[in-house]
């Protein structure tokens, strides 16, 4: 008895934490334009060229929204280049947040 309340409350625990995103994202709004960035240059490294793409991109995003991330964006797109033993990404996203940036002064 005690595995199946345990399976219920793990997929009440999932149903919960998979709503809190949907109800979230509700709240956010999403730039008219994509943000596209890449890494810069190739790196050894399949994950590290990932994440030197998403630090740039997530750079151009916050100007936008600065509460922008990865995982908010909406319709994402993920382009790596490899050549030989390394690689270079490219991410393409419409960032999305609830608090828009402050404009940079000129």
């Amino acid at each position: 008895m005690s595995t199946v309340v345990s399976l219920l409350r793990s997929a009440c625990a999932a149903m919960l934490f998979a709503a809190l995103p949907a109800a979230h994202a509700a709240a956010l709004e999403c730039a008219d334009k994509e943000v596209s960035a890449r890494g810069l240059g190739f790196t050894p490294s399949p994950e590290k060229s990932m994440e030197a793409a998403k630090t740039e991109w997530l750079k151009k995003a916050t100007e936008v929204f600065s509460d922008a991330t990865v995982e908010t964006a909406k319709d994402p797109k993920v382009m790596c280049a490899s050549q030989g033993l390394y690689s270079n990404c490219t991410i393409t996203a419409v960032p999305c947040g609830a608090v828009p940036a402050t404009p940079k002064a000129n």
